[in-house]
């Protein structure tokens, strides 16, 4: 009976160890970029990353979806939400969002800000050997009433944190990338 036992756990997969379960801490991602989690409060969260010069930029955000503020050396960008934000257990597939504030970077004036979107679907999401379930969001990003960003962010539930992001930049025709590669 023993031995069956020691069959049966080395049958298991060794990922099951090195997958985080709860809320993650830190992640970096395919393009480089790292995130260190310095605080939650809610569906806030607080993170730094590493900025030019040495120094990191702090940013929080609510849901990592909807930008609240965020710091580059002396430089810093505020968002103030006149809409509710969405909280986490309203993200399902189909619900929409149409969420407006103001932007106001250093001592410019506040713009008109807005992000709209939809909850597409659930998909899992591979980080190294773990897969984690992934709310697929849709947004566009509108500053000034242009739009200026779209998007599709994959959102863990479980680590609090995107897996993943596609952007359009429709300015520059720019798009970019980035998955998650660790997760802590």
């Amino acid at each position: 009976m023993r031995f069956l036992m020691v069959l049966a756990l080395m049958a298991l997969p060794a990922q099951a160890d090195d997958c985080v379960s709860g809320k993650a801490t830190r992640v970096s991602y395919s393009d480089g970029h790292a995130l260190t989690i310095i605080q939650r409060h809610g569906d806030d969260l607080t993170y730094t990353q590493p900025y030019d010069g040495g120094t990191d930029a702090v940013s929080k955000t609510h849901l990592m979806l909807f930008p609240k503020e965020a710091r580059f050396g002396a430089r810093m960008v505020e968002n103030r939400w006149t809409s509710r934000l969405p909280n986490m257990k309203d993200l399902k597939p189909g619900y929409h969002f149409d969420i407006k504030g103001t932007m106001k970077s250093g001592q410019g004036d506040a713009v008109s800000y807005r992000n709209e979107g939809e909850v597409l679907r659930m998909e899992e999401v591979k980080v190294g050997t773990c897969s984690y379930p992934a709310l697929v969001v849709a947004m566009n990003t509108y500053l000034s009433g242009e739009l200026i960003i779209t998007s599709t962010n994959y959102l863990s539930p479980e680590l609090e944190i995107l897996l993943q992001s596609d952007v359009v930049l429709i300015s520059a025709g720019k798009r970019s990338s980035y998955k998650a590669l660790a997760v802590q």
